[in-house]
């Protein structure tokens, strides 16, 4: 069956580029057939070779500074040449080109309005033609053909073959390498692209095609090959790590050997192939054993040491499993046709020569090494002069690890520019990209002075805002009144002329039967704030806030009329019991027992025992009546005293119901607010010291909380309504500048706009966003810190995120409530450039919990 789908296969198209001669020869004998086997395209070559093509995405991502990434690529594809063993080749080829972005297929366009689509096209104008380096790679596994020749068939290795390309696939998959099969059309196309150097254009064409021993002519273009290692004279160093370490700055970044070869210049295209041969390793081994005496008898220092070395090779073999390859190296590189290689070599010598490699300064055979370097034609470079023999990890360190960053895919697209100096798409939401980077949205901005803060947030705001998201912004000092006049948003700042002013108690009858826990949270946030400042409230006072806030709600939706039976008996059974705790109903039992024994008069018995009461006591008081007779009356009456006391005292117990009944009626609420919740605490508060026999501040709290009662000097803060309007705002600023200097306004401001954007929240359906820049110190206090747990906690039910900006270490640093209210309930961190921090970064590290892998990343921002 095989042998039948070869020969109706059709030869790949590459044929056509031949210009005739025996050149044009040598490109028409590479291919036979491509045919898709198992949804998966297999190159055969007229060689009997046959290979199967993967796309995959280096595991790296570049400027992860990871060195564990570096060996974790080592092991895994370590992994793979033990999977496939003798007989197999894996030909990985990078490749590079240089193209313009292109703003024409990212800008705003459709749906958004023309002023929404300005900006965002201005944006992307500002990139608009600026060079960059795409990157793709693609995995080759290709399998040693019988006797060289396609027309012998061993179906045990075909089997063998399709077997073992699945488990490479999968084992990719595994270890989170994306990766995916090339179909039959797919590898043509690869295989033309790559005959024409041209992987960006949608039409492939070539003309003019002329080699030399130099280098090979293109057209308008010529490309040269250059092989990595001479292999007379192999210029590796003694010892080979995967990675790198380049002087960034005062910092060290761990990267790729080959980092730098995505950045040479002047080059259009590079491939960069990278091939691995697996031999028969008992072969192999015997012919070491060869060479090693063959040294070994002829005695001088240059035998000696080529002895030693392969003894080491021996012993890594046997004690360590390692593998024996052979290896190749080489570079395609295109040029434009009006430049010259010299630049490209020299930059080429410098990179490799930082890791003690010298490149082949002999690759005349440039038209061999190119043909050799075609997708699944591997096994045509030469055995003598292409290859060397190594062990298979050094050879691994060779291969190109790393992938350029990539954009998200998400309905939330917000760009941030990459190292490369393009616009990058990031979504940290959580919630809507292919990629969840988070469990939460919430972020914290660190960046000193200058650093670029109100640039940064200004442009992801705008971004935001532009993609339906809701944005409440509270801001000291005018960042964002250009964007917000913009937009035509609402910008509110505070004046004594003009002050921000709301009613945080007005509530609806469905939020005070939904969210009412929440809401009273918050105002015990904000009462505390007022009569506490940053100090702790007591458990006491923290419970008496409680009840008169629940309370003041109940009596405003539910007004009270009176007790129900159930209730006036549980408050019995209370008011009984809290009684017998602090002795009054001891008290009064002994005075009573005292009456009866000193036969004194009892009027008031009522209970269902009241005649045999009446009969006994009269039994005491009869003249006639003989001493024992008393007597037997007498401590019958005192067995009875316990009920009659009780049931005396539950009289009583029942008129202070009823004193209770008609002060919480006497409690009215006819409209909710700050003004109306004053004067119901000042009334209630005193009840529940006198019923509850508790100590509370109840003057230093009037007086504390006067100012915002009306008539006072802050009236207008907590009791005027909010203009409606701007729940349906999408872009509102509160600009608080004025009142940062107040401690006591300030921080009730901030508060007060918190709630705001919490209603916001719960109200619109949408995405919400609330920015807090350097307002935000204002109530990161004990007092507030279970309010902003809450929020930032609650802000991801909701569809919400809740960012804070600042530029002082010791903001991070000193407070406890930053760290625990919102660091530590922070999923998102954007640090900006901490070259000025670089000294007390430390501090920052331990608090955001930064690892050192981390701090590298961060000290290279704009050193690269």
């Amino acid at each position: 069956m095989l042998l039948i789908a070869v020969i109706i296969g059709m030869g790949i198209s590459i044929c056509a580029f031949g210009t005739g001669g025996k050149r044009a020869k040598v490109f028409e004998d590479i291919y036979f057939s491509v045919e898709d086997v198992n949804d998966m395209g297999i190159i055969y070559t007229k060689g009997g070779d046959y290979t199967a093509i993967l796309k995959i995405r280096n595991p790296i991502r570049k400027y992860s500074a990871s060195k564990d990434s570096y060996y974790d690529f080592i092991s895994l594809f370590s992994s793979i040449l033990q999977l496939l063993g003798e007989g197999y080749a894996l030909h990985k080829q990078d490749v590079f080109v240089r193209k313009q972005f292109d703003m024409n297929s990212i800008a705003a366009k459709g749906k958004s309005s023309i002023s929404k689509r300005f900006l965002s096209d201005s944006y992307f104008r500002f990139f608009h033609g600026r060079s960059y380096v795409a990157h793709e790679t693609f995995l080759m596994i290709t399998r040693k053909g019988k006797k060289g020749t396609i027309h012998s068939y061993d179906p045990a290795k075909w089997k063998d073959f399709l077997v073992k390309i699945q488990k490479v696939h999968d084992r990719l998959k595994v270890s989170n390498v994306e990766c995916s099969f090339l179909k039959a059309e797919e590898c043509k196309r690869y295989a033309d692209r790559f005959f024409a150097m041209d992987f960006k254009n949608a039409t492939v064409s070539m003309s003019d095609f002329k080699v030399t021993s130099e280098e090979i002519g293109m057209g308008k273009h010529h490309i040269k090959a250059y092989s990595l290692l001479d292999v007379d004279q192999v210029g590796l160093p003694g010892m080979l790590r995967p990675y790198s370490e380049s002087q960034v700055g005062n910092s060290i970044l761990s990267e790729d050997l080959l980092s730098s070869i995505d950045s040479l210049p002047e080059v259009d295209t590079l491939v960069y192939n990278q091939v691995i041969f697996l031999p028969n390793q008992k072969r192999e081994i015997m012919k070491l054993d060869k060479k090693k005496n063959r040294h070994a008898s002829i005695p001088n220092p240059n035998n000696q040491i080529a002895v030693e070395d392969i003894e080491k090779v021996q012993s890594e073999i046997v004690r360590n499993g390692k593998m024996l390859v052979y290896a190749h190296y080489n570079m395609v590189v295109k040029i434009s046709g009006d430049k010259d290689f010299q630049k490209i070599t020299n930059s080429l010598e410098n990179l490799f020569a930082r890791h003690s490699i010298h490149i082949s300064k002999r690759a005349y055979n440039q038209l061999e090494l190119f043909v050799g370097s075609f997708p699944g034609n591997c096994f045509r470079l030469n055995k003598e002069y292409d290859r060397f023999l190594t062990l298979s990890e050094p050879a691994l360190c060779l291969m190109y690890k790393e992938h350029q960053q990539q954009g998200d895919s998400s309905p939330l697209k917000c760009y941030y520019t990459d190292r490369q100096g393009l616009p990058l798409p990031i979504d940290i939401t959580g919630k809507e990209g292919k990629v969840k980077y988070t469990n939460n949205s919430n972020f914290f901005v660190l960046g000193p002075s200058g650093s670029g803060k109100s640039f940064f947030m200004n442009s992801v705001m705008r971004q935001y805002y532009e993609q339906d998201t809701d944005v409440v912004i509270v801001d000291t000092g005018d960042s964002y009144e250009g964007i917000c006049n913009y937009f035509g948003g609402s910008y509110i700042s505070y004046s004594k002329e003009k002050p921000i002013s709301m009613n945080p108690f007005k509530i609806s009858e469905l939020e005070y039967k939904e969210n009412f826990g929440e809401k009273k949270n918050f105002l015990k946030s904000l009462i505390f704030q007022l009569f506490k400042g940053t100090d702790y409230p007591s458990k006491i006072e923290d419970t008496v806030i409680n009840q008169t806030i629940t309370e003041y709600y109940e009596a405003y939706f539910h007004p009270f009329d009176n007790f129900s039976k159930d209730e006036r008996r549980q408050m019995k059974e209370i008011l009984l019991l809290e009684d017998k705790k602090n002795g009054k109903y001891d008290q009064y039992e002994k005075e009573l027992e005292d009456r009866y024994e000193q036969l004194s008069e009892e009027k008031d018995m009522t209970s269902r025992n009241s005649r045999l009461v009446n009969k006994l006591q009269a039994v005491v008081e009869d003249t006639a009546a003989t001493e024992g007779e008393k007597q037997a009356a007498l401590h019958q009456l005192q067995r009875l005293t316990p009920e009659l006391v009780e049931k005396n005292y539950l009289q009583r117990i029942e008129r202070k119901i009823d004193k209770i009944e008609r002060q919480k009626r006497s409690l009215k609420v006819s409209e909710l607010s700050f003004n109306t919740y004053y004067e119901f605490a000042l009334v209630r508060i005193p009840q529940l010291i006198v019923q509850q026999k508790i100590e509370f501040a109840i003057h230093d709290f009037a007086a504390i909380l006067k100012p915002f009662y009306k008539g006072g000097e802050r009236s207008h803060i907590l009791n005027n309504d909010l203009d409606a309007t701007l729940f349906d705002e999408k872009f509102i600023v509160f600009e608080i500048d004025k009142v940062k200097d107040d401690p006591i306004l300030f921080p009730i401001i901030v508060l007060i706009i918190m709630d705001v954007f919490t209603q916001k929240m719960r109200i619109k359906k949408g995405r919400k966003c609330l920015v807090i820049e350097e307002a935000w110190k204002a109530i990161a206090t004990p007092v507030m810190a279970s309010y902003i747990k809450y929020l930032y906690k609650t802000a991801r039910k909701h569809w919400a995120m809740v960012g804070v900006v600042t530029q002082e270490i010791q903001d991070i640093t000193s407070s406890p409530i930053v760290k625990e209210a919102i660091i530590n309930n922070s999923d998102v961190f954007m640090l900006l450039d901490q070259s000025k921090f670089k000294d007390k970064f430390s501090e920052i590290q331990s608090t955001l919990a930064l690892t050192d892998n981390d701090c590298q990343k961060i000290f290279t921002i704009n050193g690269l």
